[in-house]
């Protein structure tokens, strides 16, 4: 056999086994700018995920659907992760969740006027808005109802706070300051910062039965603590595709890519997130 036949089929194995790698993201119809567009799949999540899986030899495919019907195929196995999940004892039966390299921090935004919300309980005798297939939180418990309007942006989402619809709406920092920066009638609206849990990682969440999962037991994990995403029985198997993916995310974090197409998409710094805690930072006022 000659060289070149031999680098010919070699060329061909890795193009083949490339092509086979195929990572599966789903995602909601709606947008959740800057995250994800409606009618297309550019945005962040597009941009960090096709790199990470880019970077282990994979393909990245989209697929959009109602949110119930993406965690119906998540949880059976067709397709691979959905990109920013919350984690639920009920989701983690079918779902392991592991960091993305971005930030969370869930904050409500109210009208002005509205007494501080900081715990669960503030929510009682408030109309809660929240997204169609969204997991049940103990606020949610607490609330007076809870409105889940199919194909919720936050667009709409701003517009049902302002019109009075719903007493409150809980989502992450990022994405509301995004879409308020430059809304008209944001001074008539306010911030709640410690209502919903505080700042934490956003996690991916990533199918059990996707063939490129595989599990191990979990030698860190604590029975007597909380079950969480940092606390549960089961992670990753180093040689599986799904750890790869998740390592090749953790590389895009620590060599600055994460945070760099973060600023040029929210327009700023991560570390401003961190300085949330701060009543008194500027940068969290709607002004």
């Amino acid at each position: 056999m000659t060289n070149k036949l031999i680098l010919f089929i070699a060329l061909f194995t890795i193009s083949q086994i490339a092509q086979a790698c195929v990572l599966t993201m789903g995602y909601r119809t709606s947008a959740r700018l800057p995250n994800i567009q409606a009618e297309n799949n550019s945005g962040l999540y597009y941009d960090l995920y096709h790199k990470a899986a880019t970077d282990i030899g994979c393909q990245l495919k989209v697929i959009r659907l109602p949110k119930k019907r993406v965690l119906r195929a998540i949880e059976n196995g067709s397709i691979d992760f959905y990109p920013g999940l919350t984690f639920t004892p009920e989701r983690a039966k079918f779902v392991l969740f592991v960091p993305n390299g971005l930030p969370s921090l869930d904050i409500g935004l109210t009208r002005t006027g509205v007494n501080e919300i900081k715990t669960p309980e503030d929510f009682t005798g408030k109309i809660l808005l929240s997204t169609l297939g969204s997991t049940k939180l103990p606020r949610t418990e607490h609330a007076l109802a809870v409105k889940f309007p199919p194909e919720l942006s936050h667009a709409s989402a701003v517009e049902y706070v302002l019109n009075g619809k719903v007493d409150i709406y809980v989502d992450e920092l990022s994405t509301i300051a995004y879409q308020l920066k430059e809304h008209p009638k944001k001074d008539r609206l306010m911030y709640h910062l410690d209502c919903c849990g505080g700042l934490t990682e956003l996690t991916l969440g990533f199918s059990r039965k996707s063939v490129h999962y595989k599990e191990v037991n979990n030698e860190d994990y604590s029975a007597d603590k909380k079950l969480s995403f940092d606390n549960f029985p089961k992670k990753l198997e180093q040689s599986s595709v799904a750890h790869q993916f998740y390592q090749s995310l953790m590389k895009l974090k620590n060599n600055g890519y994460t945070e760099k197409i973060y600023a040029e998409y929210f327009g700023f710094d991560m570390s401003i997130i961190k300085a949330t805690m701060s009543k008194d930072n500027d940068s969290l006022t709607l002004r």
